[in-house]
């Protein structure tokens, strides 16, 4: 099944615009309620969603990995481009009900799984490894927090890897949130950039946290592909970070 009409992701968001009529005599903007983070794609935040769409269409991407499928609705946005998707959730009863909701996408294939285990699997499938692939990942947790495990199955398997990271600290903008389970378990640089992940090159939002909507959490977009490097550099939405470690 495709989408129509403003549901295309390749289409410009357009700003609906209210006016009153007949027999008013003053005019007022109605305010529309904010929506809850996990009721649209990318924590509700449309800077965030821009920088997905960008890099989809920027880098080819031939194939997207999303670890932490929870209700669906990223995972339905990244259907909508029509490339096939791979989504995992550990979690039964937030993958039965992203199930429900994905059924109709014929190219997304919802695996109820711990993400190791499925970015494994996928090392050894008989899939084209060497297509640009996306890989967003979000699969955080207190007491297991797989994201360096899952960089490094991604870039060491796959030749064209970019990955965009949910819940990642910003370093000059506090006001991004990110994931802080203590010692050795902060979503930052300092986490992921150990072991054999030190020659990513690394991108963070251009625009300010403030400018941005919905939960506001922080991200980061890294890549060991040259090629793929060249393409970062040229997204006005990223900025490369040469420093720290």
């Amino acid at each position: 099944m495709t989408s129509s009409g403003n549901d295309n992701p390749n289409s410009r968001p357009v700003k609906a615009i209210w006016s009153m009529g007949g027999q008013a005599t003053a005019q007022f903007q109605r305010q529309q309620a904010p929506a809850p983070w996990w009721a649209l794609p990318m924590n509700s935040q449309v800077i965030r969603t821009e920088i997905a769409r960008r890099l989809i269409i920027e880098c080819k991407i031939a194939r997207i990995v999303e670890t932490g499928t929870f209700l669906g609705t990223t995972t339905e946005f990244f259907a909508k481009f029509g490339i096939p998707v791979i989504t995992a959730e550990s979690n039964p009863d937030y993958a039965q009900k992203s199930a429900a909701r994905l059924s109709k996408w014929k190219n997304v294939d919802l695996r109820a799984h711990d993400s190791i285990r499925v970015l494994q699997e996928l090392t050894r499938e008989s899939i084209d490894r060497s297509v640009p692939t996306l890989f967003y990942l979000d699969a955080h947790w207190e007491n297991h927090l797989p994201l360096r495990e899952e960089a490094e199955l991604a870039v060491m398997h796959f030749a064209k890897a970019v990955l965009l990271i949910d819940d990642f600290a910003v370093p000059d903008d506090p006001g991004y949130g990110f994931d802080d389970y203590g010692p050795n378990k902060r979503l930052t640089l300092e986490y992921l950039l150990q072991g054999n992940l030190r020659h990513l090159a690394r991108y963070f939002p251009s625009a300010p946290s403030h400018q941005e909507t919905g939960a506001r959490r922080g991200c980061v977009v890294v890549t060991a592909n040259a090629e793929l490097m060249t393409i970062l550099n040229q997204i006005p939405l990223l900025r490369r970070w040469n420093f720290g470690p």
